[in-house]
């Protein structure tokens, strides 16, 4: 029995480089030089803008 044909996917256009892949990649970079200590500073802080105020407990970078 034959197997149906799929219908070929439409090739999307995207550009391979934009602004915010840029920032993304320099944001990578930045980060892969932080020590763990940092790192876990900026997830409390970044947790306490999303969240608002400050975290009751300390939580670690959740890794």
């Amino acid at each position: 029995m034959r197997q149906p044909q799929r219908a070929a996917q439409k090739q999307l256009d995207y550009p391979k480089e934009t602004p915010g892949s840029r920032l993304a990649a320099k944001a990578r970079k930045l980060a892969s030089r932080l020590t763990p200590e940092e790192e876990a500073e900026h997830f409390r802080r970044g947790m306490a803008k999303i969240y608002g105020g400050q975290l009751k407990e300390i939580t670690g970078a959740g890794h």
